[in-house]
């Protein structure tokens, strides 16, 4: 029986152990970088790396480790970074020089500290945190370097440490540094964020992944004979490779207990081996074996001599016969499993029963001791089936969650909380607050986790508790927090008689919750337009926030009045309050409120058409949304969507692409929905593959939020004209506009952009017809198109959107519309095109490139080909620039049409003289037969010049043939 981790030889992984080596060599020349190991349970993974410390060559490496843990959702935050420091910690006992370094970083030093403590943390230490602990990763590899950071697990790592590892991994430069993570690949189906987690590792350049390999015959037989010192019998090896897979840990298993008779199938027999091993130990160590299993992670010697019920002697012999057998491990001052599979076999092999006993054992230890985190502490309780306990400790890890910028982990905790209040006699004794403001503090998490529609269920919930708990300080709060989740959830409407009947209980109340009641029923009513109700309401919260020192209504409410300034025009007034705004929040530690105020002075650059101005604002905001954990917050989705809109605005096609694609962690489904809608823009302008499937997926999609429908189905419309299919285009456009009819009602100034595309598209076909002689054709994309421009004038008129006059953008879409429809009707409309071009001078760069290239064929069309060529080959810049394919198709198409280069059209560099010809007659609706009396050449000739042709176009019709080819631009202009 194979001892100890220890025992277990190496087998195999020579190539993936040189590239350990080789990653810890780089690091001590000052290269850092590091290395996935993923691989199933039971992989080898744990194994290779111990074998890479034992051979590094060199400098000896300073290893430092972290072990993630699979305590049940939300997790312990920043698990990772604590054992990291604490690592530290532990070698500076023994190590002058690297006290030194702790004590140059003392916020790294001390981040354990909001974890156990009940004092409030700045929202914006999480980025302290960050660079502290990178910093101080950094100075010990100068000072003892090579580091070695191994993290274990990497599977069960926490949302904050993830983000760490982020920050760490895409920001190492010249540190003597290199990070080996450990993976499970099983299960990762489950595990979404991590899916994510570990591609976007993989893509940074100083990450590579190793991926362990089963073994195969000959490296079980290898395995087999190191361990039992002899040749096994011929068909051993085959046996046990079917019954494992080749998994390392596997065929360890079968090693160890060469007598085991289970199951021939893998998953029994192997749960049998695994329990086995436990079975067979004295009684005593079993105990220990499964308190440990119950501890989830490495036990401390403390707590399993509290929680196993044993004295000290007996308990030191029973520890000494588990790790003998290979079934514990010494890990610093405790105890781990030699591998989690066991631990999970012990853990599912324990009755319903005597699980929860020892359960409650371990949370009372815990409680006792005051090291654990409260969430570890509340896991126990959960697992324990103990109400009052659970209750008590999810409230306090929902604050220290909360502390650390985690609101989705908060939000589950209280509302485990919430589930177990009914249960307990003195719940709000135990919780420290009453029923309704837990509850109203779960709508707050859920709210700023991205999850509105919970919020708002909650936050209803809220309001009953608090009325009928006769609380109406919380019955105001809570109907403000129900407010603020009906604006976000796009259900304002709803919001207003909430936010009026919270003013009218805040009449008597004190000041604050005044302040309160004004600044989410201003809130409310800018929400729902009414502007001219909402700007005194706005004023007097301002006011009565300034007068009780409530900095966080202070900042909701200036920005409320600034978005008022914008909407009445005043410009320079909205840009002073909202910088007003965003110094406080900001000197408070506000972080929700200053992302809204960043929000909205994007927007008032945005949307007053300095799009260039937008930019470094929204750069600014999405770095602090970064260092938060409130990515999915609204400000936080907003803002991401917004700088993705003005991204793709200014032309930065891939740089829109990147900000829709959230690395951090999965979205909520609204918000990954609308990102979606929002990341076609660039697709269909770049000419994507994938923009096609990207707009197909979105289909089942439009009900989930008006933008999603208004995106997707515009820019489907975009991508089937520049596919060619006209009347797909149209169909798509009118589609889209119907369902926003149908959902926010007519006169939505996005019908703008839609009915533009649509008559773009009409355009196109009616183009298409005369060059076929198709006068009905013509004449009915003619009357489609009246239709079109009726519905234009009608929101110029009475349209609706943004509060607020027509901005800039719906100018410029009213321009092209119009130029499209002068295009429709067969005119040059030079003049309309030099009017969209300048309409969306405001900072629309793809769509000036585009208005160029259609004012370049109206310049064409009315004899001035000088001013074509200036309008084309600018067109053609941009378009190069931007990486925008359909538009430097479209733009070569029409100088290679109409000679504006004084070079080889794009004809003759694709279709020979005579093929050109059969295309053109083709064109014109004659047969094979006809071409070749035409051209004085054989029906045969003909087809076979046809067939040519077809091929070079990558086409099987003859309509299609001819489709391509004015698209192309490789027919003339009849």
């Amino acid at each position: 029986m194979v001892g100890s981790q220890g025992d277990v030889p190496l087998v195999g992984r020579e190539r993936e152990l040189a590239v350990l080596l080789e990653a810890v060599a780089g690091a001590a020349d000052s290269t850092p970088g590091a290395v996935l190991v993923a691989a199933e349970a039971g992989g080898g993974k744990s194994r290779l790396v111990r074998e890479l410390l034992v051979r590094s060559t060199g400098p000896t490496p300073l290893v430092l480790r972290a072990q993630c843990v699979d305590v049940g959702d939300p997790g312990l935050p920043f698990l990772a970074m604590v054992d990291l420091v604490r690592a530290i910690e532990g070698l500076a006992a023994h190590d002058a020089e690297l006290v030194s370094v702790l004590d140059r970083h003392p916020v790294a030093a001390g981040l354990i500290d909001p974890i156990g403590s009940g004092d409030a943390v700045d929202e914006s230490r999480r980025l302290q945190l960050f660079d502290a602990t990178a910093a101080l990763l950094a100075d010990a590899g100068r000072l003892r370097g090579p580091v070695v950071v191994v993290v274990e697990d990497l599977q069960w790592v926490d949302a904050s440490s993830a983000d760490f590892l982020r920050f760490l991994l895409s920001r190492m430069t010249a540190a003597r540094l290199v990070v080996v993570a450990t993976v499970r690949t099983d299960g990762l189906a489950a595990r979404p964020r991590i899916r994510q987690l570990l591609g976007e590792l993989a893509r940074l350049p100083s990450v590579r992944r190793l991926d362990l390999e089963p073994f195969d015959e000959a490296e079980v037989a290898e395995y087999l004979t190191r361990t039992a010192g002899g040749n096994p019998a011929p068909d051993v090896a085959a046996d046990v490779l079917r019954r494992t897979g080749g998994n390392p840990f596997y065929v360890e298993t079968l090693a160890a207990a060469p007598s085991a008779d289970g199951d021939r199938e893998i998953p029994r027999a192997l749960a049998d081996l695994l329990v086995g091993r436990v079975d067979a130990l004295p009684e005593q160590a079993r105990t220990v074996v499964r308190c440990a299993a119950v501890a989830g992670h490495v036990v401390p010697d403390r707590l399993l001599r509290q929680v196993a019920g044993l004295g000290d002697a007996e308990l030191d012999e029973a520890l000494r016969v588990a790790v003998a057998e290979g079934v514990l491990v010494p890990d610093g001052a405790g105890y781990s499993f030699g591998h989690d599979l066991l631990r999970e076999a012990v853990y599912g092999d324990l009755l319903p029963g005597e699980r929860a006993r020892l359960h409650a054992a371990h949370a009372a230890a815990l409680e006792a001791d005051g090291s654990a985190s409260a969430a570890e502490v509340a896991h126990h309780f959960t697992e324990a089936q103990d109400p009052p306990g659970l209750l008590a400790w999810s409230v306090r890890a929902a604050d220290e969650a909360t502390r650390l910028l985690a609101p989705a982990e908060a939000l589950q905790h209280l509302e485990r909380a919430l589930a177990a209040w009914p249960k307990v006699d003195g719940a709000a004794s135990l919780a420290g607050s009453t029923h309704g403001q837990v509850a109203v503090r779960a709508a707050r998490a859920a709210r700023l986790a991205g999850l509105p529609s919970r919020a708002t269920e909650l936050a209803g919930r809220a309001v009953e508790l608090c009325d009928a708990g006769g609380d109406g300080a919380g019955g105001i709060e809570a109907r403000a927090e129900l407010t603020r989740a009906l604006v976000e959830g796009e259900a304002a409407d709803r919001g207003v008689p909430v936010a009026e009947e919270a003013v009218r209980m805040a009449e008597d109340s004190e000041p604050g919750s005044a302040a309160l009641a004004h600044a989410v029923l201003a809130r409310v009513l800018l929400a729902e337009r009414r502007t001219d109700e909402a700007r005194p309401v706005a004023e007097r919260a301002l006011v009565e926030a300034r007068a009780t020192g409530a900095s966080a209504l202070e900042v909701e409410a200036l920005t409320t009045a600034a978005f008022l300034d914008d909407v009445a025009g005043d410009r320079a007034a909205a840009a002073d309050r909202l910088g007003t705004a965003l110094r406080l929040a900001r000197s408070a530690g506000e972080l929700t409120a200053e992302l809204r105020a960043h929000y909205s002075l994007a927007s008032v650059h945005y949307y007053n058409g300095d799009v260039a101005g937008s930019l470094p604002v929204l750069r600014a905001a999405m770095a602090r949304v970064t260092e938060s954990g409130l990515r999915w917050s609204n400000p936080g989705i907003e803002l991401r969507l917004l700088s993705a809109v003005a991204l793709y605005v200014s032309g930065d096609l891939d740089g829109s692409l990147k900000a829709t694609q959230a690395p951090e962690s999965p979205p909520p489904d609204v918000a990954a929905a609308r990102l979606a809608a929002v990341s076609c823009y660039a697709a269909v302008a770049g000419g994507l593959p994938d923009a096609a499937p990207r707009l197909a997926a979105l289909r089942q999609s439009w009900d989930i939020h008006p933008q999603v429908a208004l995106l997707a189905g515009g820019c489907e419309s975009d991508h089937r004209a520049w596919e060619g299919d006209f009347s797909g285009a149209v169909a798509t456009a009118e589609r889209a506009q119907s369902h926003l009819d149908a959902v926010e009602g007519e006169g939505m100034y996005g019908g703008l952009w839609l009915s533009a595309i649509g008559l773009g598209a009409l355009a196109d076909a009616a183009s298409y017809c005369r060059q076929r002689r198709d006068d009905s054709g013509t004449a009915a994309a003619v009357r489609q198109g009246d239709v079109l421009m009726e519905r234009v004038a009608r929101i110029i008129e009475g349209g609706h959107g943004r509060p607020g006059e027509l901005g800039p953008e719906g100018r410029a879409w009213y321009a092209r519309a119009v130029a499209e429809h002068g295009r429709l009707q067969g005119e040059p409309a030079v003049d309309q095109w030099q009017q969209a071009l300048e309409a969306f001078g405001y900072g629309h760069v793809y769509e000036q490139a585009r208005c160029r290239w259609r004012l370049a064929d109206a310049l064409v069309a009315a004899g001035d080909r000088d001013g074509a060529r200036v309008h084309a080959v600018a067109a053609a810049a941009a378009a190069g620039q931007m990486q925008a394919a359909p538009l430097q198709r479209a733009v070569a198409a029409t100088i290679s049409r109409a000679r504006l280069a004084g070079a080889a059209t794009a004809a003759d560099a694709v279709l020979t003289a005579r093929e050109r010809e059969v295309l053109a007659l083709v064109a014109e609706g004659m047969t094979n037969r006809e071409i070749g009396k035409r051209l004085f050449i054989s029906e045969k000739t003909a087809s076979v010049h046809l067939s040519n042709l077809m091929a070079k176009l990558n086409v099987t019709s003859r309509t299609e043939a001819v489709t391509v080819a004015h698209r192309r631009g490789l027919l003339d202009v009849l």
